[in-house]
């Protein structure tokens, strides 16, 4: 009888210990990783939607893609660089239970990535944008550039070189031109002798010179500088955008051209 109430009671004293493990150390440790767990997971779904757009920026960062906006890159790298410290570090869950405790609270605060997520899709839009811009002036066709000359309001008229009318000969030939476009303007007053609008040159409104390269632009850019300021040679105003050279004429003041190159280069990148 004795040793059956000692067991008994050993049995009980099992059994005490085990519900006090239990309720005190098992349950306690599971409902914590549990929550550790809802905590980890809600995080996860806030990363995924900022790492898809850092993704994605990444890959027009890698392109190699050049814009026509030199800064474009610049600002989305920077975007980007942001979004990537802002997101939240999941650790491990801890092994001890105030240690996932500690953490579930630091991943239970709450996660905002609409700044990052805005400055990145208006990074991401602004750089394919401007390689679309870059692109448009990167050797365009003739028809194109008329098109967007004839939007500007102050030309009055077109006309596209031929090799047949080419005053300079340098269409279609190695370091030439592969299209060029002269146009009139309204606020040019003088008397301008010519037959036509090309044989009136860039003196009645100017030209829009598109070559195959860069390269190619600004070498002819160059020879251009070198008669400004020539009384008799002065050719106008000339800029280099992208593949394209923009010239504007002499018979306009400085402020007549700024504002008409400007016009122009806007029309010419214009997105529609």
């Amino acid at each position: 009888m004795k040793k059956v109430i000692i067991g008994i009671i050993t049995l009980l004293v099992i059994v005490a210990g085990g519900c006090g493990y239990y309720f005190e150390v098992y349950s306690p440790h599971e409902k914590a990783v549990t929550q550790f767990d809802n905590a980890k997971k809600k995080v996860e779904i806030e990363n995924k939607k900022l790492q898809i757009l850092i993704d994605g920026s990444e890959k027009l960062i890698n392109s190699k893609k050049e814009a026509y906006d030199t800064s474009a890159l610049d600002k989305l790298k920077s975007a980007d660089d942001s979004a990537k410290k802002a997101l939240v570090s999941v650790p491990k869950v801890p092994k001890k239970t105030d240690a996932i405790e500690k953490a579930t609270k630091e991943l239970e605060k709450p996660i905002d990535y609409s700044t990052q997520i805005s400055e990145l899709k208006s990074a991401s839009e602004a750089f394919e944008s401007s390689v679309k811009q870059l692109k448009q002036i990167t050797n365009p066709t003739s028809d194109f550039v008329i098109q967007r000359l004839k939007e500007v309001s102050s030309i009055t008229g077109t006309q596209a070189v031929t090799e047949n009318n080419d005053p300079n000969g340098n269409l279609n030939k190695q370091s030439g031109y592969t299209a060029a476009v002269y146009f009139t303007d309204k606020n040019v007053i003088e008397e301008v002798d010519g037959e036509d609008i090309v044989d009136k040159g860039t003196d009645a409104g100017g030209c829009i010179e598109v070559y195959p390269t860069k390269k190619d632009a600004e070498t002819r850019n160059a020879y251009l500088a070198a008669f400004d300021g020539a009384e008799m040679f002065n050719s106008g105003s000339h800029e280099v955008h992208g593949t394209v050279v923009i010239r504007t004429s002499a018979n306009l003041t400085a402020a007549q051209q700024k504002d008409l190159t400007k016009q122009i280069l806007d029309k010419l990148i214009e997105l529609k």
